[in-house]
């Protein structure tokens, strides 16, 4: 029998050693991570839940300047994400592949507003709105000959077929009625 201290700490520690190894204890630590093979699964469904919290923020915001753009007065001209959450609205991007668009603003007896698209060879289709109290111009070319050219009501949409050729160009020019408006088109291929 041992009877000398250093001999008995021996014992102790021996003891402590067959005791651990047969519960099968190990040393864990807790890192705040999946386990080893979970990681990848775990670092996806992550990714994936932020790309939704997102989208959703940006689909939130687009509503948001959309409900901004219709209630404000008529004779109020919109800028900034106002005006292309009203453009988006009136003329949205569905039906066909939309190969262009654009918005502003024209004052009576102010320089026209100027815009250029540009589409594929073929028929496509010009759509445009103006959102004010009267009515507004527009005045559409495809390599300097004239698509369009009319007077158009203002606060509703219209549409016209054009023919793309050579060049595929097409300058779209909006001018003011007798008050300012807001103008927006989109260039569609079918």
């Amino acid at each position: 029998m041992v009877t000398t201290p250093a001999g008995k700490a021996a014992l102790r520690l021996a003891a402590v050693v067959v005791v651990l190894a047969a519960a099968g204890c190990s040393y864990q630590y807790d890192d705040g991570l999946a386990p080893l093979g979970q990681r990848e699964a775990a670092a996806q469904a992550s990714a994936e839940a932020a790309q939704a919290s997102a989208s959703a923020s940006a689909a939130g915001e687009a509503a948001q300047r959309r409900e901004r753009a219709l209630r404000a007065p008529l004779d109020q001209i919109l800028s900034g994400y106002a005006l292309r959450g009203w453009a988006d609205t009136v003329l949205p991007d569905e039906g066909g592949t939309s190969a262009a668009s654009g918005s502003g603003a024209v004052w009576p007896n102010g320089a026209r507003l100027t815009l250029r698209a540009q589409g594929q060879p073929g028929t496509a289709t010009l759509r445009f709105a103006c959102r004010g109290t009267t009515t507004a111009r527009i005045i559409a070319t495809v390599e300097g000959a004239s698509a369009v050219d009319l007077a158009f009501d203002c606060n509703r949409p219209w549409a016209r077929t054009v023919v793309l050729t050579g060049s595929r160009a097409v300058d779209v020019a909006f001018i003011a009625g007798s008050t300012p408006s807001n103008v927006a088109y989109r260039l569609v291929r079918p």
